[in-house]
């Protein structure tokens, strides 16, 4: 696996190398199933885009604002 320095010298910065994965491993699929259902937003109908995907989205766009 390749070190840290080599991957951001690579792309610029280290937030160009982190992919919307890395959320995956940190918030869990349950808990957001969970807030989609307390939120009372669950899919009516199967759409490219499914509503946990869009929730990653929306947490990616929170954590790098401004970059």
């Amino acid at each position: 696996m390749r070190d840290l320095q080599s991957i951001v010298s690579d792309h610029g910065r280290l937030t160009d190398a982190i992919g919307i994965g890395v959320l995956t491993r940190l918030v869990d699929r349950d808990l957001v199933d969970e807030a989609i259902a307390a939120a009372d937003r669950q899919e009516k109908r199967v759409r490219l885009l499914p509503a946990r995907v869009v929730v990653y989205y929306v947490l990616a766009l929170c954590l790098f604002f401004g970059d």
